[in-house]
C-alpha cells in the first residue's frame, strides 16, 4: 500500500517499488488459477489476490470488528492498495468507503475489481497523497490504514491529516509493521521496500506519541506477532506449491495468487519479513485510536 506523493516529475521510491505495469493481467491470471472458468466473481472470490497485508483476509475481518461499523458510516481507507479491505467493509458492514492510494496502477486495479463484484456504488478509489488528503474537514466517521506507515517518512503530517478529515470521536485503526530491535539488523527486501533507504519503520512509542499529538487517544493496542508467523509461513508454503521443477520458487515463476501484487520475488520478501519477526526485530501491531 502506497501513500506519499513525490514531485510531479519523479515517481517516489514507493511507487517504483509497487508499480508493475501489467498488474491487471497478473491479477486476471491469478483469478483464473483460483477460479477456472468463472466469469462472475464475488468479494469472497477475490480474497486470494486483493489483500497482501500480514494476515490477509483473516486480519481484515478481525480489524474490521474494532471499527464499530454500521450501515451508512463513511470510512476512509488510507493506502487502499487493491481494495480488498475497502470492499469487505462495504459488503459486510454496509459502509460507504473511499480509498486513497499513491500508486495509480493499484487504483485502476481496485476500481476494476470493485466493478467486477458490483460494489462501485458503495466503494470508490482515487489516486492521491495521504499526507495531503483531498477532502474537507470531518468528511469521515472512521478511518484505517493497513501496512502503510512503513512507506511514509512524515507520520506526523499523516496523522494530522487523518485527524482533520475525521469527525469528533471518530475511530482510526493503525495496523503497521513496527520496529522493535536494531534497525541495522533488519533484512531486506521486504514487501514494502527493497532496501532500507526507502523503508520508514518506526517504534510503537513513536506511533503513540505522534498519534496523541494529532489528537487521538489510543484505546487499545495489540501485538500480532504470533498470528503473523503462522500467516507468513502459510504464504511461503503457497508460493512453493505454485512452483515447478522448471520454475523454482525465487525464479521467474508467477507468484502464488495470494502474493501476486508483490511480484516475482514475493517468496523472498515473505521469507525476510518472517525472519525479521522471528528474530524480534519487527512486529505487526494494531493501535485502535479515537479522536478527542
Amino acid at each position: 500500500m502506497t501513500a506519499q506523493q513525490p514531485s510531479p516529475q519523479q515517481p517516489s521510491a514507493a511507487t517504483r517499488h509497487y508499480r508493475q505495469g501489467d498488474l491487471h493481467r497478473k491479477i486476471d491470471e491469478a483469478l483464473d488459477r483460483l477460479h477456472p472458468g468463472h466469469t462472475t466473481l464475488t468479494t469472497d472470490d477475490l480474497h486470494g489476490v486483493d489483500e497482501f497485508h500480514i494476515g490477509g483476509h483473516a486480519a481484515t475481518r478481525e480489524l474490521a470488528e474494532h471499527l464499530e461499523l454500521r450501515a451508512g458510516l463513511r470510512v476512509l481507507d488510507v493506502g487502499s492498495g487493491l481494495g480488498g479491505p475497502a470492499r469487505h467493509l462495504a459488503q459486510h458492514a454496509g459502509a460507504d468507503v473511499t480509498g486513497v492510494d499513491l500508486t495509480e496502477e493499484y487504483v485502476d486495479v481496485a476500481r476494476r475489481l470493485t466493478d467486477r463484484v458490483g460494489l462501485a456504488d458503495r466503494v470508490r478509489f482515487q489516486q492521491g497523497d495521504v499526507t495531503a488528503l483531498p477532502f474537507p474537514q470531518a468528511s469521515f466517521d472512521r478511518a484505517w490504514m493497513l501496512h502503510v506507515g512503513m512507506n511514509i517518512e512524515d507520520k506526523a503530517r499523516l496523522f494530522n491529516e487523518i485527524s482533520r478529515v475525521l469527525t469528533d470521536n471518530g475511530l482510526f485503526i493503525v495496523y503497521d509493521v513496527m520496529l522493535l530491535g536494531d534497525p541495522t539488523l533488519v533484512s531486506y527486501p521486504l514487501p514494502w521496500a527493497s532496501e532500507p533507504e526507502h523503508s520508514f519503520l518506526a517504534r510503537p512509542q513513536e506511533y503513540r506519541s505522534l498519534l496523541r499529538k494529532a489528537g487521538f487517544d489510543i484505546v487499545a493496542e495489540h501485538d500480532h506477532r504470533s498470528q503473523a508467523v503462522q500467516s507468513l509461513r502459510d504464504a511461503g508454503d503457497a508460493h512453493r506449491r505454485n512452483s515447478t521443477p522448471h520454475n523454482p520458487a525465487g525464479g521467474d515463476t508467477p507468484p502464488a495468487p495470494n502474493s501476486v501484487a508483490m511480484g516475482t520475488d514475493a517468496s523472498t520478501k515473505v521469507a525476510k519479513v518472517l525472519q525479521n519477526i522471528e528474530e524480534g526485530l519487527l512486529a505487526p501491531t494494531e493501535m485502535i485510536c479515537r479522536l478527542r
